[in-house]
């Protein structure tokens, strides 16, 4: 594979497409808005910013992103409309445009527990429907997480994890994003379900802080700091019941083996006794249409 600089990228040709016009720029991806000419309707549109060079290389990527688009019949899953690569060997993603993420939405307005608990049930069935069919996400966060007026919450990006995998050792951190990987990550054992469990919990406790678990500003630490950080306890938080941190604290655990699988972190949110949740996030107003972090 080869690296482009992003600002070099051209607008790229997706067949079906028209009227690209970039929203947003990431480490490894760029999202567009578009226009799909066969039915009108806009899409949003996520190209890797690095190319997949060989025939092997793009089939498996292809493969992989269509096992991984089964899982938008899920009702809290991105719809994933197509996959492929272009003319200059990117691959692409093609999805439902959202209103908005939840990265946006704990910058401006936190969760309070009984919504971050209704995000959390929602989200681990999609997860655990994905496990299920053997599809793992590895980049569970806020920004993966959308919201639109039909759906309060999506989780988006399942098919670009495989490219992420197929990159050498020395990107792998690039694509990591540190705030919500587990220890495991940092030493490349083998992602398992418990990544998606840990990524989960550790987003549930940003939207509602306003912040990554263990973060004490909204800088990105140094590998260093990630490191020393899973050494250190998941403080509660003011207004959250102790039993809702209990569950977060265990599906954040360092033993990928103590933590729970999804299906029981979704039983065990949606057993906690707290009140009904407000208005659901679609009506917030959040700005700006997405289709998934852009890396």
């Amino acid at each position: 594979m080869t690296e482009t600089s992003p600002g070099a990228l051209p607008v790229p040709i997706v067949p079906g497409l028209t009227d690209l016009r970039v929203f947003a720029r990431g480490g490894y991806a760029t999202i567009y808005k578009a226009t799909q000419i066969s039915v009108g309707r806009e899409v949003a549109v996520k190209v890797e910013n690095r190319t997949l060079d060989s025939e092997h290389d793009q089939a498996r990527f292809l493969r992989e992103a269509r096992a991984a688009g089964r899982m938008s019949s899920h009702p809290h899953v991105v719809d994933l409309f197509d996959v492929g690569v272009t003319v200059d060997q990117h691959p692409y993603l093609i999805m439902e445009l959202c209103d908005g993420s939840y990265a946006e939405r704990m910058r401006t307005s936190p969760l309070g527990p009984a919504e971050a608990r209704d995000l959390g049930v929602k989200i681990a069935d999609a997860i655990a429907h994905s496990h299920a069919a053997g599809v793992l996400h590895r980049d569970v966060k806020p920004a993966n997480i959308l919201h639109s007026h039909f759906n309060s919450a999506v989780l988006a990006d399942f098919g670009l994890a495989v490219v992420a995998e197929m990159r050498d050792a020395s990107v792998a951190l690039e694509v990591l994003t540190p705030a919500y990987a587990p220890p495991e990550m940092f030493n490349h054992s083998p992602p398992s379900p418990a990544v998606d469990v840990y990524a989960l919990c550790a987003t549930l406790y940003a939207v509602m802080h306003g912040r990554p678990p263990r973060w004490q500003s909204e800088r990105n630490p140094s590998l260093i700091t990630v490191l020393e950080m899973f050494h250190q306890p998941v403080p509660g938080l003011p207004g959250v019941p102790p039993e809702m941190i209990d569950v977060l604290r265990a599906g954040m655990s360092n033993d990928p083996g103590e933590r729970p699988s999804a299906v029981e972190l979704r039983d065990l949110l949606a057993g906690l006794p707290l009140g009904p949740a407000g208005s659901p996030v679609g009506g917030t107003g959040v700005p700006g249409p997405v289709g998934g972090g852009p890396g």
